[in-house]
């Protein structure tokens, strides 16, 4: 800019001390620590203080599960929002701190200018013909920095922040439902496959047991009753298979959405048979301490509560005085051949005060109103980690007393099993009828079936556990990685 060189050093001189001494008005943000509220460990019998792997869908030891629920996270359009919310927070973060600096802009001007002859311009000079129009060059510089003396800029930058946080942990909560919800469907699947598989088992043996029961009838053995309760009971075998084979075909619809993928393609990913995902004896559940920083709701939570603080301090900002130092210079001549000429030149520069005088009241009630969304914040964030700490324990209680329940069926299922053996061998020594081993492999369905159920109930229930904890441990000041 053309102007002095020791009038900027002036200027700067008596700019930088202020910057340097400026202060930030408001409250300072200490993030709260609900840990001593929290109990030393979980009340569930089968939880474990080992942390589950940050992939936490790998435990399953499925490997179809993990490719899916890798797939799902590429794929999912709620996680692509969420990671468009995140480059959206930190680009609003970049605009916000350009405040912090200093702003210059480059102008330049042609044009004609037709001046009143009649106006207050030549009022005091008596000239018999002033040059009333004529076309202006004008090119030069426009500078500006607002000297955050109270910290109003640097307040606004802090809850931008925060806001930028609250988006990675949105980001993460996203991610976290995903591959839960896929994980889910992957089991279900799992599950209804293998029920289908024993139902159409029980099916074949209802309606082998009634060919039987008929052939007796017909050699005058067993009477019409023993049919009829035969043939029923086939019936009731057969209806069993319709709502598995939708409740299975809904798993691969669930699935084809998440992973955008055609339903035949999604089919292929699963065509070999395997059991359902092993469930763990504990569960890697780590310590209520770690739901701090594990579930996404209370990271955003504590975010918004550090952005509501920080939005006080932009309040109180507002009624203190703010400093700009503006200036302009460049080149102005009527001639275009002479506008780089020594004579051409202006330049202005000082500093701006804006101080509130008078409002009606505005200013302080804004500083009211964003201390109580401060108070609602922290009530919102204390509210989250109770919440998270209930939905774990809840979670948990399910999950070990879903445990006992298939330790019993499983008991059960190998009682039927041996009775199903000792029936065959029974028959294979002539003792006793086809019909009766038969009745032995109906039983042993029906244990089968009960625990089956319990298998996908347990599995789905670790699912649930792992998204009330918030997923597998990550490292403190990570999430924003981790997200990606």
């Amino acid at each position: 800019m053309p102007a002095s060189p020791f009038f900027f050093r002036t200027v700067l001189s008596l700019a930088l001390p202020l910057a340097l001494a400026a202060c930030a008005v408001g409250p300072d943000y200490q993030r709260p620590d609900p840990a001593a509220r929290l109990p030393a460990a979980y009340h569930g019998e089968a939880a474990s203080p080992r942390s589950a792997p940050l992939n936490w869908w790998t435990v399953f030891d499925d490997p179809a599960l993990d490719a899916a629920v890798d797939r799902a996270l590429q794929a999912s359009q709620d996680v692509a929002a969420a990671e468009a919310r995140v480059r959206q927070a930190r680009a609003s973060l970049g605009v916000v701190d350009s405040a912090l600096w200093p702003q210059l802009n480059a102008g330049g001007r042609v044009g004609r200018d037709q001046l009143s002859r009649n106006s207050e311009n030549f009022a005091n000079m008596p000239l018999p013909h002033p040059q009333t129009s004529f076309t202006d060059y004008r090119v030069g510089l426009d500078a500006s920095w607002e000297l955050d003396l109270f910290g109003h800029a640097r307040r606004q930058s802090e809850a931008a922040g925060a806001r930028l946080g609250g988006a990675q942990a949105q980001q993460a909560d996203a991610q976290l439902r995903v591959a839960a919800e896929t994980a889910r469907n992957v089991i279900d699947f799992r599950g209804w496959s293998a029920r289908l598989v024993n139902a159409e088992t029980m099916a074949t043996d209802s309606r082998e047991n009634l060919r039987l029961i008929q052939l007796q009838q017909a050699a005058g053995l067993v009477s019409d009753n023993e049919v009829s309760q035969a043939r029923a009971a086939a019936d009731n075998a057969a209806a069993q298979l319709p709502p598995l084979r939708a409740a299975r075909g809904a798993a691969l619809n669930a699935l084809s959405v998440l992973l955008d993928e055609p339903l035949d393609k999604v089919s292929a990913r699963f065509a070999a048979s395997r059991p359902m995902p092993a469930v763990l004896a504990e569960a890697p559940v780590g310590l209520p301490a770690d739901l701090l920083r594990r579930r996404p709701d209370i990271r955003l939570a504590e975010r918004n509560l550090a952005a509501a603080s920080a939005d006080v301090g932009v309040a109180v900002a507002e009624q203190y005085p703010r400093l700009t130092l503006v200036g302009s210079g460049g080149w102005d001549s009527i001639h275009p051949g002479s506008l780089t000429e020594a004579a051409s030149r202006f330049w202005n520069v000082g500093p701006q005060l804006s101080l509130p005088l008078f409002n009606a009241g505005r200013l302080h009630n804004q500083v009211k109103a964003n201390e109580a969304a401060r108070d609602l914040a922290l009530a919102n964030y204390r509210q989250s980690v109770l919440t998270a700490l209930a939905d774990v324990e809840t979670t948990l209680l399910r999950y070990g007393e879903e445990n006992r329940r298939e330790a019993a069926l499983a008991a059960s299922l190998h009682e039927s099993e041996r009775q199903t053996a000792l029936a065959e061998q029974r028959v294979r020594v002539g003792e006793s009828a086809q019909t009766d081993t038969l009745a032995a492999r109906q039983i042993q369905a029906q244990a089968r079936e009960q625990w089956l159920a319990s298998r996908q109930a347990q599995a789905a229930n670790l699912v649930a556990l792992f998204k009330a904890l918030g997923g597998g441990a990550q490292v403190e000041g990570k999430e924003a990685s981790a997200a990606r």
